[in-house]
């Protein structure tokens, strides 16, 4: 069987979309999932986004990590599936998004794709954890999947691959684990930010859940005022707007670049070496 696909990226976070709205995709085939996703030998990714019908939306998404297992939600997969759906249905720029973190509203514009984000849960700041080589101070918050926000001074100069994994495992997440955002301010409305992604279990170019943790974590800390913008690894920048709401936030949106890179098809049963 070949399988058609787009494969696009959102500031810089890239991934395999699929048009599955006659439910065909080899969903529960991980193995291969993760050989299409592999750098080297497969098409490339860090996710595989599947479009799909919706009885409440526009369409659905089913987002898939690179291991091939499912994850909650995913940002910048958000904001690439809702320029997929805009262009499925010629042009439409207000697209209704069913995901498992429920219905979203996204706005596709020519240069920039809006996705409204999950509401924030779990905002708790100045957790000390024993990780890496010793104490690190993290905020952890919930955009839909967790993360835990690691202010630090040289950004450069981070272990994200190591450090992060050692977060990303340790006993305060259990059992699902978090995704991990280094993080240093860089003006009154802006940040840099690197991130190793759970799933991904590798540093990603960019991280649209994790620009948006970041930014709110930031915000409460008093070290930025939103809106803000967040600067991506690889150099895009995502825009991240919020209300105050009490201890938590309101209304959150995510804004950024959304791109098609190429068209192809991938022939289902062909082993891709890993």
């Amino acid at each position: 069987m070949d399988i058609s696909f787009t494969k696009m990226h959102g500031a810089g976070n890239d991934f395999i979309v699929v048009d599955d709205r006659d439910g065909t995709f080899p969903e529960a085939d991980r193995a291969w999932i993760a050989g299409i996703c592999a750098r080297n030998t497969g098409v490339g990714a860090e996710g595989v986004i599947l479009v799909r019908r919706s009885d409440t939306g526009d369409a659905a998404m089913r987002f898939l990590n690179p291991d091939g297992r499912s994850a909650e939600f995913c940002g910048n997969g958000a904001r690439c599936a809702a320029r997929f759906v805009s262009r499925m249905s010629n042009g439409k720029s207000a697209i209704r998004l069913e995901t498992d973190s429920g219905l979203l509203n996204a706005e596709a514009g020519e240069d920039v794709v809006w996705i409204d984000m999950p509401r924030p849960s779990g905002l708790r700041l100045n957790e000390n954890l024993a990780a890496g080589d010793g104490m690190l101070t993290c905020h952890r918050v919930t955009v839909g999947v967790p993360h835990a926000v690691i202010v630090v001074d040289d950004l450069a100069g981070v272990d994200v691959a190591g450090t992060g994994r050692s977060v990303r495992m340790h006993a305060a997440f259990a059992p699902a684990g978090t995704n991990v955002d280094f993080i240093a301010p860089s003006g009154r409305s802006s940040l840099s930010i690197r991130t190793y992604e759970r799933g991904v279990e590798a540093e990603t170019g960019a991280c649209g859940s994790g620009a948006v943790a970041a930014c709110l974590a930031a915000a409460r800390l008093g070290l930025i005022e939103l809106p803000a913008t967040a600067r991506t690894r690889l150099g895009y920048e995502l825009s991240v707007a919020a209300e105050a709401a009490g201890d938590s936030f309101d209304r959150v949106r995510l804004g950024g670049t959304a791109e098609y890179v190429f068209a192809g098809t991938v022939r289902y049963g062909k082993e891709f070496p890993r």
